[in-house]
């Protein structure tokens, strides 16, 4: 960790429902990032609550066990980082060649995302 940051804010700037994010700066560059981070335990609860969900659902209501699992697939995707950044980095090629001048969008540091 100290390898890669020079400065950590432990006070999130950002927070959602799985994860947060974080004010740092690289220690190669000095860049100032956010860095978002995946609340600890966070996958493996949801997992569970979804498990439980179904589980209910086949005693209880059988029709909607299709719907959950699809829920679940879609949820998953979210604890994915990798991807996200990916797809980020997608966004962020495409879009700040020209409009650079009009907007800001991050542009992740691939290697450093997990």
């Amino acid at each position: 960790f100290e390898d890669v940051f020079s400065s950590w804010e432990d006070e999130p700037i950002g927070v959602a429902s799985i994860g947060q994010v974080h004010r740092a700066t690289l220690r190669r560059t000095g860049q100032v990032v956010a860095v978002k981070i995946l609340c600890p335990g966070m996958e493996t609860k949801f997992r569970s609550d979804i498990r439980t969900l179904k589980s209910f659902c086949q005693l209880a209501m059988p029709q909607h066990v299709s719907a959950f699992a699809e829920i679940e697939k879609q949820f998953c995707t979210e604890f994915d980082y990798t991807k996200e950044a990916e797809n980020l980095n997608i966004i962020y090629e495409a879009i700040m060649p020209k409009w650079s001048h009009a907007v800001a969008i991050p542009k992740p540091h691939m290697e450093l995302c997990s």
